[in-house]
């Protein structure tokens, strides 16, 4: 169940993510280990156990150079089922900040976004999006993420 601060998160990530990427100026960033893609399909897996991890983590890369207010993801679920969902800010010194972490009951081909902004005087170097569920197993799903200035 996701709590208020969770739904106006969300909330409002569908109105700045319901306008055209060039209208809203919020690049889209590269899937890390994606051969240039900017989204990625992916069936959830099993659950990760110490002999083979799941593929529930997408990496996406923030290019050097440029501050970002907020990023953004945006999840559509080809599939529907409750979902394990989270969006971690990922910096250079090893740490990082969970900006989103909810159980989400998505319906076929709805689509879920979020947004987090970065700590003050630092940026990111990596966005990471987390999706899966031992439910949703075998369920599918496309995700993309951005930087906005």
């Amino acid at each position: 169940m996701m709590n208020w601060l969770g739904k106006a998160v969300v909330v409002g990530s569908l109105v700045c993510l319901g306008l055209p990427a060039n209208a809203q100026s919020c690049p889209l960033l590269r899937v890390v280990e994606g051969k240039g893609a900017y989204s990625v399909q992916k069936k959830v897996s099993a659950a990760s156990t110490p002999l083979s991890p799941s593929n529930w983590n997408t990496d996406f890369a923030v290019p050097g150079g440029q501050r970002f207010r907020y990023y953004a993801a945006t999840i559509r679920a080809k599939n529907g089922g409750n979902y394990n969902v989270q969006m971690n800010l990922k910096y250079a010194n090893g740490t990082s900040d969970k900006v989103y972490d909810n159980k989400v009951s998505l319906k076929d081909n709805e689509a879920l976004n979020l947004s987090g902004s970065p700590r003050l005087n630092a940026e990111p170097y990596q966005i990471n999006v987390v999706v899966g569920g031992i439910p949703v197993t075998g369920n599918s799903y496309t995700v993309a993420a951005s930087g906005c200035p």
